[in-house]
């Protein structure tokens, strides 16, 4: 080993470290357009109060992390929040895990409440609506 190997790695694992696992910091997120921006922030706080400019992302390890909120259909974002507040009580938490949802799936809100609407109906004819009882699609 020359003599700057083991230095070098530190430092290595030191950049690396900095670079994985910096707290998200909601100024740096690139933001489509400004205006756009606002027209979400304004549809988030007259449906629930809460201010998306001081979003900052709380649950580590989320898939939509660092990710501007005007990336995703507004729409879904709404649904999104009012169904995740199900959950928990924190306004703030609810938005980050419909983010976390809609970057997997754009229509994630959509499809479970059509998944849902499938079930009641299921159980109004009496079956029960289990994988099992229904051929794979």
């Amino acid at each position: 080993m020359g003599r700057f190997t083991l230095p070098v790695a530190i430092l290595s694992m030191l950049v690396m470290g900095n670079i994985f696992f910096l707290p998200f910091d909601p100024a740096s997120a690139q933001v489509s357009s400004p205006k756009k921006f606002e027209e979400y922030s304004a549809a988030i706080q007259k449906e629930f109060g809460l201010d998306a400019k001081n979003f900052k992302d709380s649950l580590k390890g989320g898939r939509a992390d660092g990710k501007d909120l005007t990336k995703y259909d507004l729409q879904q974002l709404l649904l999104g929040i009012k169904i995740e507040l199900e959950h928990t009580s924190d306004k703030m938490i609810a938005l980050e895990i419909t983010t976390d949802h809609l970057e997997d799936i754009p229509d994630y809100y959509t499809r479970l409440l059509n998944m849902r609407k499938e079930a009641k109906e299921d159980q109004k004819k009496g079956t029960k609506g289990s994988p099992l009882s229904r051929p794979y699609p």
